[in-house]
């Protein structure tokens, strides 16, 4: 706990602090800088202590929520629908925006070094892939399922899997020689833009990377609640990520710690696409109707995942 985070603990006396759980999407270190941004922060926007935790992979932060080891959580849609599964108490508060201030969704990119051979999906076959964890939406779950809607089997289709837990190591991995290909995430593009591996900046530069294949538009992580945290708090949690974009000092947290433009409502219907990667039940959303969010540009319509082109080996199951 950092040294602000423990005054400001002190002054508001021994009430039981809130706990709020972080994976690490970007590496150990960006998520030990991150939890000593996020707890003053959240301990004065709740007005109450808050103590973060980080968790090593995303499920192990589902687990915690499942739980209820934690109250709160900064958690991708797998982890957050498999959370729901084993305990039908949690629910999504908030979701991440990542695009012009507006964009509800992002994609899933298989990459490459820049002067890989490699040019389509299907000259991928047989290599070895870096995978960012099972439960990491743009880092295993849709890849897998761009693959199999290639006409290919995901469970066949590779020569060796790493397992790299971070999308950091996923493409440290591939500059490294130590995977051919990599899974990791990639904002929307400008129109007539190509996709970027936005997830490699931490192993960049981005341009050693090269995108061999991209998804269509997918969910975004989100802030959670578990089923020990208390309900009459839900929008004040709400409230106070809606805000961060309306700030300067807000707009630095959104860019240090979460790498992203703001948060927006969670609303029903916005893990379809996982809970049927997963085979799940339906995840449940909180419903915070009288939260009034910043005004913003207007959210892009979300598109189907579909594979750009169909792979040239029809023969493929």
């Amino acid at each position: 706990m950092t040294l602000a985070s423990l005054t400001l603990l002190l002054a508001l006396g021994a009430e039981r602090p809130i706990t709020f759980g972080i994976a690490q999407p970007y590496g150990p270190e960006h998520a030990k800088q991150a939890a000593a941004k996020l707890e003053p922060w959240l301990t004065s926007a709740l007005k109450g202590p808050v103590k973060v935790s980080v968790y090593a992979t995303s499920e192990e932060l589902a687990d915690a929520m499942a739980t209820n080891a934690i109250d709160l959580a900064w958690i991708t849609p797998g982890a957050f629908v498999q959370a729901s599964q084993k305990n039908g108490d949690a629910q999504a508060i908030a979701k991440a925006m990542r695009v012009g201030g507006g964009g509800l969704y992002y994609r899933s990119v298989l990459v490459v070094k820049k002067d890989a051979p490699f040019k389509a999906l299907a000259d991928l076959k047989g290599k070895k892939v870096a995978w960012a964890g099972k439960l990491s939406a743009s880092g295993y779950l849709f890849p897998r399922e761009l693959i199999r809607t290639s006409g290919f089997d995901p469970d066949k289709f590779f020569g060796g899997e790493l397992m790299a837990d971070n999308h950091q190591a996923v493409c440290q991995a591939v500059r490294d020689g130590k995977a051919d290909v990599g899974a990791t995430f990639a904002s929307e593009p400008a129109e007539g833009k190509d996709a970027q591996a936005d997830g490699c900046s931490d192993a960049g530069p981005i341009g050693d990377y090269r995108v061999i294949a991209s998804t269509g538009n997918i969910p975004t992580e989100v802030i959670a609640a578990s089923g020990k945290f208390e309900p009459r708090r839900i929008n004040d949690v709400l409230g106070a990520f809606a805000k961060l974009s309306t700030t300067k000092d807000g707009k630095a947290l959104l860019k240090d710690v979460f790498r992203l433009e703001g948060f927006g409502v969670a609303v029903d219907g916005d893990f379809d696409q996982v809970v049927k990667l997963l085979g799940a039940k339906g995840a449940k959303v909180a419903h915070a109707a009288d939260i009034v969010l910043p005004k913003g540009p207007p959210v892009k319509k979300p598109t189907p995942i579909v594979p750009d082109a169909p792979a040239a080996d029809a023969g493929a199951k």
